[in-house]
């Protein structure tokens, strides 16, 4: 078995991957709070 060295992987595509995740979340927790509130004025 090949031995173990921590902090030896490339993870630059990992760190790609979840800089995305983060962006998508961003922007799917505007959006959802955009159209609350686009709601709520408009159902007054």
């Amino acid at each position: 078995m090949a031995e173990h060295k921590h902090g030896s992987m490339d993870i630059q595509v990992q760190e790609k991957t979840f800089e995305g995740f983060i962006k998508l979340v961003t922007w799917g927790a505007a959006l959802s709070i955009g159209v609350l509130i686009f709601l709520a004025l408009a159902n007054s």
